[in-house]
């Protein structure tokens, strides 16, 4: 087995973080699954986790680029503020709001960048993986409204899922309904249940591309 010491590094919360990218770099021409990996992607089992190990990382990243994707899930202020926490630890000075198009820096004496990509889409409050989801499911199905008014009638008459994660409620209902119900977030992108060229989508992948310097991405 060759080394991994000198491929950069893309940290996610989870399993279905780290299978939804796969998928969606397949979907634009690169297969994690034939040949080098052009990225390893590793998962820290919840966002505390992978916060925690965000100064450690990145200051041990000196010859790759390192990235990080997590979840808002509350005010994005509150979100960027831990980060920004976690990147002045390992000796970086990030802006005090999180750019659009994702975070770039670079620690001083190191060859590579760090990025982080916060989901959906950098701004918005209480984002997850899910309202990246949502944006891939095509634009004409009738499913999702049906899922959206099933979920929320479920709360009200009693579902135990909290508020913030009604998406991920919805989500799951949707998925049910498909030719193949139940599959997971990858297996739907892969499946070709859910597109893979949102703005949302496409504005994610541009942030990989640009710090993983992935040539082939088609974005």
């Amino acid at each position: 087995m060759s080394s991994t010491a000198n491929i950069p590094m893309l940290y996610v919360e989870g399993n279905d973080d780290k299978h939804a990218i796969i998928a969606l770099l397949k979907r634009h021409g690169i297969d994690m699954a034939n040949g080098r990996r052009p990225v390893m992607i590793k998962d820290h089992n919840g966002v505390e986790r992978l916060l925690e190990a965000m100064p450690e990382a990145t200051r041990t990243a000196t010859d790759r680029p390192v990235g990080f994707v997590l979840d808002v899930d509350v005010e994005i202020s509150d979100r960027w503020a831990a980060v920004c926490s976690r990147l002045k630890d390992a000796g970086l000075v990030p802006p005090t709001v999180c750019p659009a198009d994702g975070y770039f820096g670079q620690l001083p004496g190191y060859a590579h960048q760090v990025g982080v990509w916060m989901m959906p889409d950098c701004v918005s409050d209480h984002g997850k993986l899910e309202h990246l989801l949502k944006t891939l499911v095509p634009a004409a199905d009738r499913l999702w409204p049906h899922a959206e008014q099933t979920t929320d009638q479920a709360k009200k008459m009693g579902g135990r899922f909290s508020n913030n994660d009604q998406i991920k409620a919805t989500t799951h209902c949707w998925l049910a309904w498909q030719q193949e119900p139940g599959k997971p977030f990858g297996t739907a992108i892969s499946a070709r249940f859910l597109r893979h060229d949102s703005p949302e989508a496409l504005a994610f992948l541009r942030w990989l591309k640009r710090l993983f310097s992935l040539h082939d991405l088609a974005v």
